[in-house]
């Protein structure tokens, strides 16, 4: 190896390395930012591996209505509650992004999308919704839940809500008669297995 072929040779090296570690640094820091997300305060009831079951209180949840298969429409309905939350569809103030995002099958092909609202604010506080959002004031309640990674779209949800109802029956819990919520707590840009998705079941106290 020539002296200038070295000197090359040392300089991707090193230029390789300054590219990884801002990538790690990059990656820590989405990390966070995910992680950090504020979501609604809750009581743990109990616990038992995936499962859980928890007490949720009141909270404020702009919804929309969207048509299609699971995945047309959550991203239809996504994009239409972010246009409300970032103040683009309306002229009020921004709202902070919270997790989980939840979609609700509400008839057929017909599903409910819901972002819940900060808890720390107030009706009078968020900005009236325009035509095709409106906000709910949904009320306290008990949920049973199972806990589950990867990319939406790879997940079997029949095979999840199936294993839920099990759990809910061997805990003698009687659910309540909506259908589950799925309820996503990243962005698309995480990776399948760091991903937090559950599918909570509303059960009697």
């Amino acid at each position: 190896m020539t002296e200038k072929s070295g000197r090359d040779w040392k300089k991707w090296v090193i230029g390789g390395g300054l590219v990884a570690g801002i990538a790690l640094v990059g990656g820590a820091r989405f990390l966070m930012r995910e992680k950090n997300t504020p979501e609604p305060d809750y009581a743990d009831v109990m616990e038992e591996g995936d499962f859980a079951v928890r007490d949720y209180g009141s909270l404020w949840i702009a919804e929309t209505i969207a048509v299609g298969d699971r995945r047309t429409a959550i991203k239809s309905g996504f994009k239409m509650l972010a246009d409300y939350i970032f103040a683009r569809s309306h002229d009020g103030d921004e709202v902070p992004m919270t997790v989980p995002v939840l979609q609700q099958l509400s008839g057929n092909e017909t599903w409910t999308i819901g972002f819940v609202m900060p808890p720390d604010w107030a009706r009078a506080e968020l900005p009236d919704p325009p035509i095709g959002v409106k906000l709910d004031h949904a009320a306290a309640r008990r949920v049973a839940i199972v806990r589950f990674d990867g990319k939406p779209e790879e997940v079997d949800f029949a095979e999840q809500e199936k294993r839920l109802a099990g759990w809910v029956e061997a805990q003698g819990l009687t659910p309540i008669g909506s259908a589950p919520l799925y309820a996503f707590y990243n962005s698309p840009a995480m990776p399948g297995p760091l991903r937090r998705n559950e599918i909570w079941l509303e059960v009697e106290r």
